[in-house]
Parts: structure tokens; sequence; C-alpha cells
């Protein structure tokens, strides 16, 4: 009897232990990790564990945002030991599209440590009215599992506009040099009519913008309460010379004095071959490049510069030929603006002993330093005994030189006419977003 008493005293003691070491464990799970507050927009707000909302034991009050907010939210943990691959996720149930939610990376706490998770929830713009729970909850690597809640009302707002479509025409590829032609559709979620809708589009890394008003935007009755206007159509000028890669294309909405919305878009550009390099954004005209001339007498050469480039340029020309002749020019400097031209006459005086035959004198135009182009004016050598002196003059040079002038600004003209219509060729093909 006596043994049997000592056997049950031990299987008590043996059960007692047990249960400590059972407690022990459970008291460090429950511990290795807490929540300690949330906040929200700055702001602490009350949380609750699944048994206070089985009893509902909830306070009448609740948080209230608007629908489209922005939520920030600020998650305090506390480590009561080391904890590894530690992970926060928020979420909001019941909305008709889907849950809401967000999730942190991983990460490690040591034990006596205090950690802030921060996350972001955004509130779509057609939520209905109506109570949602906010679940936090932390999870890590051995199953430790803690989850809280926070009641919300979503309200509807006064004052409430988003971007809903975005149309890019050729589409999210363009080439350097051409235009990006856009529409932008806005939708009015509020609760009120919105006035002078102001539209910007925008590639800051190019230094482009364009921006259209939309007078008025109606508030819509039906079971979305979402109306929507498109804007007219905005051109944007993709430069010439815009380096080819990806561009971010920011599309801002500003309305009720001063709240706006932006959303942001990818654009490709390519090389649309229009960067003239500085020769091509020189226009060179020269009438005529090959003359006849009597040996002793002079040729006169009109060169018409037109600078296309999109700075002020400084030109300087020079004439190289060989002891046949001798050569001048009406201005070896040359200074245009922007879109300017100029005329320059280049003289050849054609040495009287000079042989009959065909003669190149070369027109040299350079640009700080950089030779930008190389022009062969021809020359027609006529022996001076086998023609009258009395063929060509310099005042009948003079004056076909004057005719030749007119000619070459006609040309000129068309060029630049041809080279400024091309840029406003455009594709057809449209990409919506």
């Amino acid at each position: 009897m006596k043994k049997l008493l000592n056997i049950v005293a031990l299987l008590a003691v043996f059960s007692l232990l047990l249960s400590a070491v059972v407690i022990a464990d459970d008291t460090t799970a429950s511990e290795s990790i807490s929540i300690d507050v949330v906040k929200l927009n700055g702001d602490e707000v009350e949380i609750f564990d699944q048994e206070d909302i089985d009893a509902d034991n909830i306070p009448e009050n609740s948080l209230t945002v608007d629908e489209g907010d922005i939520l920030e939210l600020k998650i305090g943990l506390e480590a009561g030991e080391n904890v590894e691959d530690v992970e926060v996720e928020v979420e909001i149930h019941g909305y008709e599209y889907g849950d809401l939610e967000a999730e942190s990376d991983l990460f490690d706490m040591e034990e006596s440590t205090n950690k802030y998770v921060e996350l972001e929830l955004e509130l779509p713009a057609e939520m209905d009215k109506d109570e949602y729970w906010l679940t936090v909850r932390v999870t890590d690597r051995t199953g430790n599992d803690i989850t809280v809640y926070t009641k919300l009302i979503i309200d509807p707002v006064r004052h409430g506009m988003d971007i809903s479509d975005v149309v890019f025409s050729p589409g999210s590829e363009v080439s350097s040099g051409r235009s990006l032609l856009t529409t932008v559709q806005v939708e009015n979620y509020g609760g009120t009519e919105e006035e002078d809708v102001k539209v910007t589009i925008a590639i800051d890394d190019l230094g482009v913008s364009a921006t259209d008003y939309i007078d008025f935007v109606e508030i819509d009755g039906d079971a979305e309460h979402v109306a929507y206007e498109t804007t007219e159509e905005m051109f944007l000028s993709i430069p010439d010379c815009a380096e080819a890669g990806e561009y971010t294309v920011d599309v801002t909405v500003e309305y009720d004095h001063d709240e706006s919305v932006t959303n942001s878009y990818a654009l490709t550009v390519v090389d649309g071959g229009y960067c003239d390099s500085d020769s091509e954004k020189l226009i060179v005209a020269v009438g005529p490049e090959s003359q006849s001339v009597n040996a002793g007498q002079q040729a006169v050469y009109a060169i018409a510069l037109s600078n296309e480039g999109s700075n002020s340029e400084t030109y300087t020309l020079e004439l190289q030929t060989g002891d046949w002749a001798t050569t001048s020019l009406s201005d070896s400097l040359v200074v245009l603006g922007e879109g300017e031209s100029d005329v320059v006459y280049a003289y050849v005086n054609v040495a009287d002993n000079a042989a009959a035959g065909s003669y190149t004198v070369s027109l040299v135009l350079e640009n700080e330093g950089e030779t930008l182009e190389t022009i062969g004016l021809t020359a027609d050598v006529v022996a001076s005994e086998n023609v009258d002196s009395n063929d060509f003059s310099l005042r009948n040079g003079l004056e076909i030189a004057l005719i030749v002038l007119v000619v070459l600004l006609v040309i000129i003209g068309l060029i630049v006419g041809f080279s400024r219509l091309r840029k406003d060729d455009e594709e057809e093909e449209q990409t919506y977003y």
C-alpha cells in the first residue's frame, strides 16, 4: 500500500512538472513577439482580438476615413526573444472587387527590441459607405501568429476626382522629332460637380508639357456614383535630339482649388533620325556651283546659309584654290540666330594666263573649329584669246548672281517648309491604358 501511494505521488509530481513545461512553452510562444500599437494616418487606433469580437465587446464609435484615401499604417512590435523571418500583413475584407492588402518584407528582431513597420493601403474611389474590419497579422518562422483588428467606417467624399483612362497616339513608343498625342479621361466620384478641371501632361526629363481644361464634370446618380469626361487632344512635341530610352509621362488632374491627383506612365522614345548634326542644321545652297568665266575675269558665286538649329551659331568660311586664280569672300565670319539666313559672295578672279579648262575652288565651312562641309565650286575657264572680252563683264556677273540669289531664297524656303512639315506627320496606332 505504501508503495502504491509513493507511485501515485510520483505521478502527481511528474504531471505537475509536465504542465509547468507546457505552460512555459505556451508563454514563450505568446510572448516571442507582440503588437504594441497600431497607428493610422498618425493617430493611434483601438485594436481588438478575436475574443473581443466574438464577445461583441466592441465600442460603437469607430474611425471614419474617406473613399479614395491612402491609409498610412504604422505597426509597433516588441520582441520577447530573438525571432526570425517576421512578416506583417494588413488587409480589408468585403470590397466588391477583391480584398485590399499590403505586406512587409521579412525581417528579424532581437530580444527586448522594438520596431515600427510602415505600410500603405489605398482605398478605391468607389467603395460603398459601410463598416469594414482592418486586419493586422504578424507571423514568424516558428509559426507564431498574432492577429488584431480595428473597425473603420468608409465615408463618401464631397470632392473626389481620379484618372480613369489615358490614350497615347501613336502609342507607348514614339520617335524623337515626332508629336505625342494624348487624351485623358477623368472621373468624378465625389458628391459635388467640379468646374474648371485642369489636366496637364508632362515629360519633365524632356522639358515638355501640355494642358487642357474641362469646364464642367457632373456627378452621376447611378449605382457607381461616378461620372466621366474626356479632354481634348493634347500634343507633346518630342525634341528632335531627345535621347532614345525610357521616359515617364506624368498626368496630373487639378480640381477644387488645391486638390490634385497624378498618375505616371512609361513612354519609350526611339531615334527618329531628326537629330541633325551641325552640318544638317546648317542649310547651304550655292547658285550656280559651276560657272564659265574668261581668263582674266571674275566669277561670282552666291552662297546662301540658313541656320535651322535651335541655337545661335557662328560659321567661318574659307576658299582654297591653286595659282590659277585668287579668291575673296564678302564675309568670312557669319553669325546666324535660330531660323536666320544670310548670303555670302565668293569672288574668284581668274589669272590672265590661266589655261582653258575646268578648275575647282573648295569652299570650307566651319563651326567652333569643326569642319561642317566642303563644297566644290567649279570654274570652266575659257582662254582669253578665244573669246570676245565683252562676252562677260563684272556687271553682268553680278546681275546673274542677283537672279540666282532670288532662286536660292525660294529653294531655302521650300527646304525649311518641308523639313518642318515632316515633323507633324503622325502614325495612326493608339495605345490604351
